[in-house]
């Protein structure tokens, strides 16, 4: 009989589950054994790279199971892993349900205290002082471009970059009501109704748009509207109870936000001993200034093109203090750059009035 056969498939499930337990709780008594190392050697906790590295390796290595599924397990494997020896205290900007929460989620998992911090100065200053042990801040989205704010308190606080995430943005349209017909007011944040200016146009024309301080904040509020709306993720939905009337509805397929992962920079922090992965991308960024001349930007990029050193974002910003500009710039790493790297920033530093390494780090997509 089919229900027999379904016992005896499931008392097959139970036995693997058991041996999974099993396992995770050696992995543990293991990971135990190398935090007692890393706290005698002064290592940190989180190492980005060889995580990024497992994860890689998990998704080439599954074949039936979806990918994503089994990346979002091991998150969850590490976050837990880790909290047996320390909880990570993660600051993050805006509220939860936040694309910088989402971004923190998926590099530390669910075994991690998180912070909520207003604005993005008070995530460097409380990383910086060490009332969360990283902070995580939006770099550059695919449409908008480069956030300028982040890049200049990079420069103010010594803080160093340790990991960056890259994530998908879609937006959704929630409700507490069912009738999208009964709508008369939106409320969202400004960058995402320009997002979503299209479908608002074709879906709802005429209805009043409130601006918010986030997609949370009008996600909250249009739960205490019953004529109201909001435009945002959708896991905001699972947040505040609203219903999801309509998914995918920016104006660009296919937009992502760079997240970074920062943490007080140490005195005798030496980026270019850090171990080199040939498996995930790796990046190495830093930023200048120079003498107002001609031809002085060249001579500083000038080591870069001469050694093949492929520059994959650069971006000037006025400096605030001094009125010259800042130019930020991010390069590839592999192990033929690390090997050149003290002669190109031999270079590069005769060439410039200031500089400032920000960190090398590996890069995780989701």
């Amino acid at each position: 009989m089919s229900s027999d056969r379904l016992e005896v498939l499931r008392k097959k499930i139970d036995e693997i589950d058991d041996k999974i337990l099993e396992l995770i709780e050696k992995r543990a008594d293991l990971a135990r054994k190398i935090y007692e190392i890393k706290k005698r050697e002064g290592l940190e906790i989180f190492d980005s790279l060889r995580e990024d590295e497992k994860l890689k390796y998990i998704q080439e290595k599954v074949s039936s199971f979806p990918k994503d599924s089994a990346k979002n397990i091991f998150v969850e494997i590490f976050s837990g892993t880790r909290k047996i020896w320390k909880e990570l205290k993660i600051g993050y900007l805006g509220p939860e349900g936040s694309f910088s929460w989402e971004a923190a989620q998926k590099v530390f998992g669910n075994s991690s205290a998180y912070i909520s911090y207003q604005t993005l100065k008070d995530v460097f200053l409380y990383s910086e002082l060490g009332e969360c042990d990283y902070g995580v801040v939006p770099l550059e989205n695919s449409r908008d471009g480069i956030v300028g704010e982040t890049l200049d308190l990079l420069i103010d606080h010594n803080v160093k970059i340790v990991h960056q995430i890259s994530i998908p943005v879609s937006f959704s349209f929630l409700s507490s009501i069912q009738d999208k017909n009964k709508i008369r007011r939106i409320y969202s944040h400004p960058k995402a109704i320009a997002q979503c200016s299209r479908w608002i146009r074709e879906n709802l024309p005429g209805v009043e748009i409130i601006y918010t301080n986030s997609t949370a904040d009008g996600a909250k509020m249009a739960k205490e509207d019953n004529e109201g709306g909001a435009i945002g993720p959708s896991r905001l939905s699972h947040i505040f109870g609203l219903n999801i009337l309509a998914e995918h509805i920016e104006d660009s397929y296919g937009e992502k936000t760079e997240f970074i992962v920062i943490k007080k920079k140490d005195k005798d922090d030496d980026f270019f001993k850090r171990r080199i992965s040939h498996r995930v991308q790796m990046r190495l960024s830093f930023c200048f200034s120079v003498k107002d001349e001609p031809g002085a930007l060249f001579r500083v990029l000038e080591p870069l093109a001469k050694r093949k050193i492929n520059m994959k974002k650069i971006h000037s910003r006025p400096d605030r203090n001094t009125r010259r500009y800042n130019f930020f710039i991010e390069i590839e790493t592999n192990e033929k750059v690390r090997r050149e790297i003290d002669e190109v920033f031999a270079d590069i530093t005769r060439n410039v009035i200031f500089i400032k390494v920000f960190g090398e780090y590996s890069l995780r997509d989701f």
